[in-house]
């Protein structure tokens, strides 16, 4: 009887001996701080897009269509310009919206980052060509910077998406390589000589 009682007693000491180690305190701080920059990201997104979406953020005086082009700020000239066309500006806030949404959930935050990156670059190009206040500035660049952190908390995922695109395919690369070269070739003909 004090065999069993025995082999048991050794079977849960055992168990209990083997250490399961925890996961190492700069793993979970990276884990939270994904978590937290997505949410941030995705949620400043989300209510950008809406209010694109809802035709709130273009909104401009109507006396300011009576200036001279001259006399307008670049922040003015490019509401007045975003403005212009409603289904554009509604757009926009689809391009905003709906990569912000996929920022929030796990198995697509990889996907929101990634279309989300031309926006916000867009985003910060125009804020700095057209002269926009500097804090607008400094935002659209805080914003476009906690973008591309997100895209490299997944490295791994991304260098196997870059790794199969580029694999090799000789004849395939050759001919599309041929192909392509001679579509850009025309369309240079086209522009320097028939449109300059």
């Amino acid at each position: 009887m004090s065999l069993p009682f025995n082999s048991t007693y050794k079977a849960q000491t055992k168990r209990q001996n083997v250490k399961v180690r925890p996961f190492p305190k700069i793993m979970i701080t990276r884990a939270l701080t994904e978590v937290f920059l997505r949410y941030l990201l995705g949620l400043i997104m989300v209510a950008y897009g809406l209010i694109k979406i809802f035709k709130i953020q273009f909104e401009l005086p109507p006396s300011v269509y009576d200036l001279p082009l001259k006399e307008l700020e670049g922040v003015t000239l490019t509401w007045a310009f975003l403005e212009f066309s409603s289904w554009f500006s509604i757009i926009l806030g689809f391009l905003e919206f709906v990569p912000g949404v996929m920022l929030l959930f796990t198995r697509t935050k990889l996907i929101g980052a990634i279309l989300l990156l031309p926006t916000l670059l867009a985003v910060v190009l125009i804020n700095n060509a057209y002269g926009f206040l500097l804090h607008m500035r400094i935002f659209s660049g805080c914003l476009l910077l906690i973008n591309i952190t997100i895209i490299c908390f997944s490295y791994k995922k991304l260098s196997h998406i870059i790794v199969k695109l580029f694999e090799h395919h000789p004849k395939r690369r050759i001919v599309e390589l041929m192909v392509n070269t001679f579509l850009v070739g025309v369309i240079t003909i086209v522009i320097i000589y028939f449109l300059k």
